[in-house]
């Protein structure tokens, strides 16, 4: 019988396919319906562009005017869209690799220790080793409970918290490695430059998200709002 933490990771670790999905299929439907606008809109200020004299014959020359910067923002900000929506793509991809990372049932060291320079409990010390880099160092706890004086007691617990440290700092700096690896082989595949490849791997991610998830859908609802206008200003005027 599985704990209830592993029972949520892996649901959750599951359920980051059908995110997945869901993600691709609702950007795939949002950019053709923004096609299609965007589409319309340029088609529109074309024919009343190249027909001005007739469309001035129709309606009073506020209204053309009206319309024109009406199908020009539902332009512009379908094109705004379009450029921050791919921005967003990258962002929530940056999340999906966090995210795969976090719930994985992979066992890996801790990179950021707790710590134990203050704690005098060895069995504390013994049990942070085993959680923290999967070492079971059990027998010096056996040598710890024989030991006949403080002194002695004292330089076993300040051995253990001592190789607590080392192996903190060594998991750190191979973790450094790792990362540094990844990012010089992103950097020659892609052409990126050390500021491109850092924004990439930037922890702000999710900041950035927010910004552009706020940026799509207002210039969405303005681009289709725009448009929208501009079929009711023709069916009212004509």
């Amino acid at each position: 019988m599985k704990r209830p933490f592993d029972i949520i990771r892996e649901i959750f670790f599951e359920n980051l396919d059908k995110l997945k999905e869901n993600q691709r299929y609702n950007f795939s439907n949002s950019d053709k319906y923004m096609i299609w606008v965007v589409g319309f809109a340029i088609s529109g200020l074309s024919i009343i562009v190249t027909n001005l004299t007739n469309f001035n014959n129709i309606f009073s020359h506020s209204i053309i005017k009206t319309i024109l910067v009406l199908l020009s923002t539902s332009i512009i900000s379908g094109i705004i869209y379009r450029w921050f929506f791919y921005l967003w793509q990258l962002q929530y991809q940056n999340i999906e690799f966090y995210l795969q990372g976090a719930f994985s049932d992979k066992e890996v060291m801790e990179t950021n220790p707790d710590d134990l320079t203050h704690e005098k409990d060895i069995k504390e010390v013994v049990r942070r080793i085993k959680i923290d880099f999967g070492e079971d160092v059990s027998l010096a706890l056996e040598e710890y409970n024989k030991a006949t004086t403080n002194k002695e007691k004292e330089y076993l617990l300040n051995d253990l918290k001592e190789h607590h440290k080392r192996v903190g700092d060594w998991v750190k700096k191979d973790y450094e490695f790792g990362m540094n690896y990844v990012k010089n082989i992103y950097k020659s595949a892609f052409g990126l430059s050390e500021i491109q490849i850092n924004r990439i791997f930037n922890s702000n991610s999710a900041k950035r998200l927010k910004l552009f998830g706020w940026v799509t859908a207002i210039t969405f609802m303005l681009s289709c709002l725009s448009f929208i206008a501009v079929i009711v200003i023709l069916c009212i005027e004509y």
